[in-house]
């Protein structure tokens, strides 16, 4: 019984993905800014966002410099323009999994809601794609894809990316079916060792 515990306890320790919530908190001064080039990129909890242009920052909460503010939404965040495209990586060039994000019109957008496009790219091969329309205020965007290489969002007009919410994963990760496979095993063996005792 003791051999089974302990192999229960190793199994659930393996699949256990590594949470991290990439939220821009603290990374400018209050009421500050911080603009990013496409040399670059921003890396936070070992993930990194790269972007193609140089219209990209990361902003304060009580940032209203020229306009920008991020509608419904009360904390830092990472805004970006129409002429951009941004991509989310490991840093570590892992895959992940993306879970979810706040996303929502960057009042400095010369329409009054904005379209984006999320693509995930996926390890095995293809893509999921979210198409999200007439977006005007934060908006909490429930992704749940995993085995991710990269995430490229674009946008139609200015957008604010806010708590993307991703999990790391490791070669060592077992599937569900990997998973029952082992406990089988376990099972198997603790059989037989009790047999051959007897």
């Amino acid at each position: 019984m003791k051999s089974l515990v302990v192999l229960l306890v190793s199994l659930f320790t393996v699949v256990t993905a590594n949470a991290t919530l990439i939220d821009f908190e603290d990374v400018t001064t209050s009421g500050g800014r911080v603009d990013l080039a496409v040399s670059t990129p921003y890396s936070e909890e070992g993930y990194v966002l790269t972007s193609t242009h140089k219209h990209a920052a990361l902003l304060d909460s009580a940032y209203i410099g020229s306009g920008f503010d991020f509608i419904g939404n009360d904390t830092d965040w990472f805004g970006f323009s129409e002429y951009n495209t941004v991509t989310l990586t490991a840093a570590s060039g892992s895959t992940f999994d993306f879970s979810d994000l706040v996303l929502g019109l960057n009042a400095y957008a010369s329409n009054s809601s904005i379209d984006v496009l999320i693509t995930g790219n996926l390890l095995s091969g293809g893509s999921l794609v979210s198409s999200l329309t007439n977006i005007s205020t934060a908006t909490f965007v429930d992704l749940g894809w995993t085995g991710l290489t990269e995430v490229v969002f674009t946008t139609s007009d200015d957008v604010g990316l806010d708590n993307l919410n991703v999990f790391a994963t490791s070669s060592a990760e077992v599937s569900a079916p990997g998973a029952f496979a082992i406990i089988a095993l376990g099972l198997v063996m603790i059989g037989f060792r009790k047999t051959r005792n007897s």
